[in-house]
């Protein structure tokens, strides 16, 4: 049977589907600015087009962002443009000053801000504030905006709707799918050296995606304290995430050079089967986050993990064996919490003795 080939573009349904809430957010909003015979409309499409985000918390944030950025620069602005006359270039630019001068330095504080002083800018420039009034202006412009924002929020609460929960188990899975790998390397670079250029840019891969997990993690948490969502508190997976990771680093500290040979020829066996064992474990937890299912067992690793353990334990003046056996031993803890990450996130029930952590 021939093989049908998907076009690349077809298979990203996440951001085929992303694109079709801004079109429709720009498009309806766009309607209702001219229904409701608002003088400047495109305000609310630009609004709506921007709010729209890839998941309903982060459009939450960008929408009180926008709206809050707009009322503090109209109510700033329209104040400025009615006590300082801007007649003539140099008022103007007078005006333009006081009006921009604290709305930026808010705005290099605090990014919320950021649409703050370009409402301002907007407002003693435009020609709307001097045929509408500052104050009528002001005001128009924030209901265009309050339009747009509540536009763009609904569409993306009932139009194909991405909650940052389940974008949080495709991050986390990426997380953990490079960390698989990374401990693979690490542990063979305590058998034998170990390509340095490449476990740094594994190391540079893992960053990358714990900083987008984090992202994420911040909008699932923005929609559980909204009432967007009902499910579990995104923090812990993204701490215990943090804590593998700097297990790993610990690891990587203790295989910067191989193991002494007499250490090595006792060790070798027991930490290879531990390397695939462990790598195995974190793609798969990686899938069961992804898919929101139940986690994989431990059993395996904590048979590989004792092994090596006890090999360890066995050989004796050894002083980087001790900070070795510490780093495995916190990594087996974390492991242990992380599955109960994974269990909470697909809603499996969390047996009493093991509670997770606090």
């Amino acid at each position: 049977m021939e093989r049908i080939l998907v076009p690349n573009w077809m298979s990203r349904h996440a951001e085929m589907r992303h694109g079709v809430r801004i079109a429709a957010a720009g498009v309806l909003s766009f309607a209702l600015a001219q229904a409701l015979a608002l003088p400047q409309g495109y305000w609310a499409v630009f609004t709506a087009v921007l709010v729209v985000q890839g998941s309903v918390g982060g459009s939450w944030k960008a929408s009180v962002d926008r709206l809050v950025g707009t009322l503090l620069g109209a109510a700033y602005g329209a104040l400025i443009a009615t006590l300082v006359p801007h007649s003539g270039a140099l008022m103007m630019g007078v005006a333009l000053t006081i009006s921009l001068t604290p709305l930026a330095l808010l705005s290099a504080f605090n990014p919320s801000y950021r649409v703050a002083p370009l409402t301002a800018v907007i407002l003693l420039l435009g020609s709307a504030g001097a045929t509408e009034g500052p104050f009528l202006a002001a005001a128009l412009r924030t209901v265009e905006v309050s339009l747009g924002g509540f536009v763009g929020m609904a569409v993306s609460l009932l139009l194909l709707p991405a909650r940052a929960h389940a974008l949080l188990g495709e991050a986390a899975n990426r997380v953990l799918q490079r960390l698989a790998q990374l401990l693979a390397d690490l542990i063979a670079g305590l058998i034998a050296p170990m390509d340095a250029q490449a476990t740094l840019a594994r190391n540079d891969e893992v960053r990358l995606a714990l900083t987008a997990l984090e992202n994420i993690s911040d909008e699932a948490a923005r929609e559980r304290r909204n009432y967007l969502s009902d499910d579990s508190d995104p923090e812990p997976v993204t701490r215990t995430l943090r804590r593998v990771r700097h297990d790993l680093v610990l690891i990587g500290r203790m295989a910067a050079q191989p193991l002494p040979s007499s250490v090595r020829e006792r060790l070798a066996q027991p930490l290879a089967e531990l390397a695939a064992v462990a790598a195995e474990f974190l793609r798969g937890i990686g899938r069961a986050f992804a898919q929101r299912e139940p986690p994989p067992s431990l059993d395996g690793l904590s048979v590989a993990m004792a092994r090596v353990l006890a090999e360890i334990e066995a050989v004796k003046g050894e002083e980087r064996l001790i900070a070795l056996r510490f780093a495995f031993e916190q990594l087996q803890r974390n492991l242990k919490d992380l599955t109960r990450r994974a269990q909470e996130f697909a809603r499996v029930p969390v047996p009493v003795a093991e509670d997770p952590e606090p």
